[in-house]
């Protein structure tokens, strides 16, 4: 091992057979925050999205995966219910401001999946919107409900 390998420390990386290849992000100070960052065909958005998932490397748990699953599955119910918590913030910059077609108006980029031990589970999930290219929406989800909206860009 080199001088540079040991400053820039390459990431471990494993391969899971739902996820594929994911990379280790280890926590110096706290292991409780270890995480896998991949990459994944999302069937709702009909393309790839960007996961971050907690864990050790061990990697993935069969009820992360399946909470994955279950995302999928629940996608309707989970914008049904962030829809009003997006329209109510951006109603701050623009007045009359409504979701016509969440699907379209909005794209999935990214989402963490926390270690799933304990109920209700605690989440988020980002999107890009075409109403604001400058900024991405990260809801916090319990479950399939979305709680807070934080703006970022």
């Amino acid at each position: 091992m080199g001088l540079f390998d040991f400053i820039f420390k390459k990431p471990k990386k494993i391969e899971n057979y739902f996820f594929g290849q994911m990379n280790f992000i280890e926590s110096k100070k706290d292991s409780s925050k270890h995480y896998f960052e991949c990459r994944r065909f999302f069937k709702p958005k009909k393309d790839i999205i960007e996961i971050g998932i907690s864990g050790d490397l061990r990697g993935p748990t069969e009820k992360q995966i399946d909470f994955f699953t279950s995302i999928e599955n629940n996608f309707s119910e989970i914008i049904t219910s962030i829809i009003p918590i997006i329209e109510d913030e951006f109603r701050n910059w623009k007045e009359d401001f409504t979701i016509n077609n969440f699907e379209q108006e909005f794209t999935p980029v990214y989402l963490i999946i926390p270690n799933c031990e304990s109920m209700p589970i605690s989440w988020e999930f980002t999107f890009e919107t075409e109403h604001d290219r400058n900024h991405i929406f990260t809801v916090t989800m319990e479950n399939y409900i979305g709680k807070s909206l934080f703006i970022d860009g």
